[in-house]
């Protein structure tokens, strides 16, 4: 009986022996894992080490390369170069001062999302944020970039890297241009086609101004000599008819269609240049009436 408690003491020692070296053994292995950073075995101290690391992927190319989705709080993105800094090309100033690229990769410097932080340097007189926006072609569809005390500008292009829409802004001054002559802008609708006439402002509501400035032909013509000035009484008999003056709308065609400002000016133009040319005429048959009286009293 003696020999049998000696024989279960003997080899529950060397079970706990071979299990605090199998623990010691995981414990190493872990360490070992750990210094391979070349950092402190601390949860509170900075984990670093000299080359890349990967996260999902065994052949990183990055100081970071993770192949997977990253959740963050919050990102701090610094790539700072001196104002007065010296480039060979403004390709090899992209790839210094790129900050944040996102997006498939198109090229050696340029992404579908680009952010970028240029110094004041030999190919920028002053520094600016610049951000742009490309399509896998690598063409670039809109930029944003603001000059430290200067310009903020806005950019969109098309597919063929041509501009269509920038707004400007200098020294309070701000200009928004379209640059295609398609362009339409509509406020208050998204019509703005009137039968087969396209218009390029489009307003559903009150539109006020100070000044409008309207480029239409006029209407000198009534006093060219081949003009055929109608009689008044060939006026009078067109009103009975019509309700109106001729080449002027009626108001159920207003009501319809709306007026022409330009049209409608030199419309109104063309009937005072007539009502003149009436009273010419008038004062001259007042004046002959004036002196036959005259000579009729001698």
């Amino acid at each position: 009986m003696e020999f049998i408690v000696q024989l279960k003491y003997i080899i529950m020692k060397k079970l706990v022996f071979y299990m605090s070296l199998l623990m010691t053994t995981v414990a190493m292995a872990q360490i070992n894992a750990l210094q391979q950073w070349n950092g402190p075995i601390n949860s509170t101290s900075p984990i670093y080490r000299t080359g890349d690391v990967g996260i999902g992927n065994t052949s990183p190319t990055k100081k970071l390369d993770v192949t997977g989705t990253v959740k963050a709080r919050e990102g701090l993105f610094i790539n700072p170069k001196a104002d007065g800094s010296t480039f060979l090309s403004y390709t090899d100033r992209n790839i210094q001062c790129k900050v944040i690229a996102a997006g498939s990769n198109t090229s050696n410097y340029n992404h579908l999302f680009n952010v970028y932080d240029f110094p004041s340097s030999n190919l920028d007189p002053k520094s600016q944020v610049f951000i742009s926006a490309s399509d896998r072609d690598d063409n670039s569809r809109w930029r944003f970039y603001a000059e430290t005390n200067g310009t903020t500008n806005l950019k969109y292009f098309n597919r063929f890297q041509s501009q269509f829409y920038s707004l400007t802004e200098s020294n309070d001054f701000v200009h928004l241009q379209l640059n295609k002559p398609n362009s339409v802008i509509t406020i208050g609708t998204d019509d703005y086609q009137d039968g087969n006439d396209v218009y390029r402002l489009s307003v559903n509501g009150k539109v006020r101004a100070e000044s409008i400035k309207v480029y239409v032909g006029w209407a000198d013509f009534v006093f060219e000599k081949d003009y055929y000035l109608p009689t008044l009484e060939e006026v009078e008999d067109y009103i009975k008819v019509n309700g109106h003056l001729k080449d002027i709308p009626s108001a159920k065609e207003v009501k319809a269609n709306g007026i022409d400002l330009g049209e409608m000016n030199k419309l109104l133009l063309q009937k005072i240049e007539e009502l003149t040319l009436y009273t010419i005429q008038l004062k001259k048959e007042i004046d002959g009436l004036k002196l036959k009286t005259v000579t009729d009293e001698k």
